[in-house]
């Protein structure tokens, strides 16, 4: 079932606790049905929901599950965490789950995004009715149905047809709900995000750090429709954020990255996971661990030295691409020495390792890395818009435009006049994989189009000499302990 273990927990709890209430006077105890009466208990609930898009993402799952298993980033090719690259992955995730690996699979995924839905849903249940400033309870609606409809949109791209849960588990039956198919996930999502838009503020630099604005809503109903194939929708909802003003690209893509701009990146970075490993309780990810050498360096004071990018990427791009200075064949370690590309890793058999420099760090303590993790930029509304177009009505001038716009930040030549469409939309998912790679990106373009079984087995080298997917790899098994749990849950039928 649908996050099986926090559901059933959550009801047992809730359950035992009421019978208890019989017999007992609770003092301390705050139970779901009757916490939300105050204003600052629906804050402190939608906080909730955001804490559960900081669990999905400290692990690192969204982004590993992604990278490892495209054509731009490979993991250290250690047991079970080399599944999702070399596809020997299967339903239960076993080898992950053996190894202590679970959390960077796409089993994490299910198990929090689901978490986050049922957040979300008991504040899109409870926090009508409370009694509070009309603007702020309207805002607070808008963030979790924009965060239900996140939750949603995550699963779908990486599972398939999936669960859309829409109301609180408020028992052990209504835990149970069978699948819905992909096109009306996304048909939730849009409504979802309809009414985030509705109820959402624009943005400005006041709105508190993380939270969302109609723009994010509007972006990510952009992405979408894109994914729905759903060009229209796309295009409007891409150009309503590029014409709405409130956001600017950052003058050079490094400085999207620093932790010293963060708060000047959010011109560009639309929506992230705020980090900050100098909080206490410190908010971290692997993701910082996983990108960092292993000794003390200008990307860390250490880290785990467990992924890096393909040299074929590497190569990919134009010399004087700005972008390409986010990633690295060299790095200097704490005494200053460089340390040469044949040198950066002597576990792995690659010698022409590339080290990506989008969560670099250098006051970072291991996980604890100050970073954030971006979701959403306005970046994408640029090549949203200009595939959209083209998809639409061809290489028009519009579409150059939006294209030519990321292309100039990036310090690139303008795209060669006079493409035709095809051609002009492999320019743009080009263009995708140059803008976001390591953000978790690239791997959905390749599905989406259904375009991975041509491009993955060029990107191998010694580590992966060969990488073979099957059609069944497009989306991930729903985890087989979910199947088993729920009567109602089919497994995916190409993995049945």
């Amino acid at each position: 079932m649908t996050g099986k273990y926090f559901l059933l927990i959550v009801v047992a709890i809730f359950s035992a606790g009421c019978k208890k209430q019989l017999e007992e006077e609770a003092f301390s105890a705050i139970y779901t049905k009757d916490f939300y009466t105050t204003a600052s208990e629906a804050e402190a609930a939608i906080t909730a929901v955001y804490g559960g898009l900081y669990d999905l993402y400290s692990s690192g799952a969204v982004v590993f599950a992604a990278e490892w298993s495209a054509d731009q980033m490979f993991p250290r090719n250690v047991v079970g965490r080399s599944s999702l690259t070399l596809y020997t992955h299967d339903p239960e995730y076993s080898a992950l789950s053996s190894f202590g690996r679970a959390n960077e699979s796409p089993l994490e995924i299910w198990r929090q995004a689901y978490r986050g839905i049922e957040k979300a849903n008991w504040v899109i249940e409870k926090v009508p009715p409370i009694e509070m400033d009309t603007v702020r309870r309207n805002n607070i609606l808008g963030e979790a149905y924009f965060l239900r409809a996140f939750f949603h949109w995550m699963l779908t791209k990486n599972f398939g047809d999936i669960v859309v849960k829409t109301s609180a588990t408020s028992s052990i039956e209504n835990g149970y709900v069978a699948k819905s198919t992909q096109k009306e996930v996304y048909q939730q999502v849009y409504l979802d995000l309809n009414m985030a838009v509705n109820l959402l503020p624009d943005y400005t630099p006041d709105i508190v750090s993380g939270r969302v604005s109609k723009q994010v809503a509007e972006l990510l109903l952009a992405k979408t429709a894109l994914y729905d194939e759903n060009w229209a929708v796309a295009l409007e909802k891409a150009k309503a954020v590029i014409t709405s003003g409130k956001y600017a690209l950052m003058a050079s893509p490094a400085d999207i990255y620093s932790p010293a701009m963060e708060d000047a990146a959010r011109q560009e970075t639309m929506f992230a996971v705020e980090m900050n490993g100098n909080l206490n309780p410190p908010r971290w990810s692997q993701v910082h661990y996983f990108y960092a050498p292993t000794i003390p360096s200008d990307y860390s004071k250490g880290g785990a030295g467990a992924m890096y990018a393909y040299s074929s990427f590497y190569n990919s791009f134009f010399e004087n691409d700005k972008r390409r200075l986010l990633l690295d064949t060299s790095f200097t370690d704490a005494n200053g020495n460089v340390i040469t590309r044949a040198l950066i890793d002597n576990r792995l058999v690659t010698k022409d390792l590339v080290l990506v420099g989008k969560y670099k760090d250098p006051n970072a303590i291991g996980a604890y890395g100050s970073n954030n993790i971006p979701v959403l930029r306005y970046a994408d509304a640029f090549l949203i818009a200009a595939e959209a177009e083209v998809r639409q009505n061809g290489a028009t001038g519009e579409a150059y435009s939006f294209l030519n716009t990321i292309r100039q930040r990036a310090g690139i030549a303008d795209l060669t006049a006079g493409l035709s469409a095809e051609n002009f939309i492999d320019s743009t998912l080009q263009e995708r994989s140059w803008e976001f790679f390591g953000e978790a990106d690239r791997w959905y373009d390749l599905t989406r189009i259904n375009t991975f079984l041509q491009v993955i087995p060029s990107a191998v080298n010694a580590d992966y000499p060969v990488r073979s997917p099957l059609a069944k790899h497009r989306y991930f098994p729903i985890p087989q302990l979910e199947v088993n749990a729920n009567p109602m849950l089919e497994q995916n039928v190409d993995w049945k």
